[in-house]
């Protein structure tokens, strides 16, 4: 989360279980390296060893300076994500109006680390961040769970101050995965003509049976009996071939 008084809870934006990549571009590589070992105390800590002092792990940067990084990273997200630069400077505008008892932005990544397999894992990928900001590759979804976070609950400033906050969706959609079949071989392809092939021959000879009945009815019956039937082949024969193709060699 993203706060102006640690004491009074005053917070501006929140994670809600999902870290927001817009508050890293408000800090440096050095701003999470510094707060490293705060971290890795943190994890390595026993419950009964803490003796009830609370770890901090806040990021504590002055607004002018989030500020300022905030507007050198802003080439990244014009580059990367153009048509998220109007959120974001929106977001960077809202920072540096919101009032603030001493001018400083505390930032509050702590409830992101338990998502990850342990605490190194997490600062890695905190780092590894800025790594690719500076290669200029896409690296977060753009939505408001992993850019600015949600306004905090409660509060609607931001709501009603970013028509482009109200507009970005909240989350990535559920997207089914889709896996494609794999190609088929030559062998196969050769195999599905000469079906082809057979199943003309087939649906020319059983629309020849058909019309060797005499009587309309008896024509109607054989159609549905005959031409089904070799269809029901026909598609069947189709059907066993592609199947066939995709299944994958046993290893040996």
């Amino acid at each position: 989360m993203i706060k102006t008084d640690p004491e009074n809870q005053e917070v501006l934006f929140e994670g809600n279980n999902s870290l927001a990549y817009f508050w890293l571009l408000l800090l440096e590589k050095h701003d999470i390296e510094r707060v490293k070992p705060a971290f890795q105390m943190l994890y390595e800590t026993t419950d009964e060893s803490m003796d009830g002092e609370p770890i901090d792990t806040d990021i504590r940067i002055l607004r002018s300076e989030a500020l300022q990084n905030g507007a050198v990273h802003r080439s990244y997200i014009g580059t990367v994500y153009p048509a998220l630069l109007p959120l974001y400077d929106e977001w960077l505008a809202y920072l540096a109006a919101t009032p603030s008892h001493d001018d400083i932005l505390y930032i509050d990544l702590e409830e992101f680390s338990g998502f990850y397999a342990n605490v190194n894992q997490f600062l890695e990928e905190l780092l590894s961040f800025y790594t690719h900001v500076k290669k200029g590759d896409a690296y977060f979804e753009p939505v408001i769970s992993s850019t600015t976070g949600w306004e905090a609950i409660g509060r609607k400033q931001f709501y009603e101050f970013s028509a482009h906050y109200r507009s970005t969706p909240e989350t990535v959609p559920y997207r089914k995965k889709i896996t494609s079949g794999q190609p088929i071989s030559a062998g196969y392809k050769l195999l599905l003509w000469i079906w082809g092939i057979i199943s003309v021959g087939l649906f020319a000879t059983g629309i020849y049976a058909v019309t060797r009945f005499q009587a309309l009815w008896s024509k109607v019956l054989a159609a549905l009996i005959i031409l089904t039937g070799v269809l029901l082949l026909i598609i069947g024969g189709f059907t066993r071939i592609y199947e066939r193709s995709q299944q994958k060699k046993a290893a040996p």
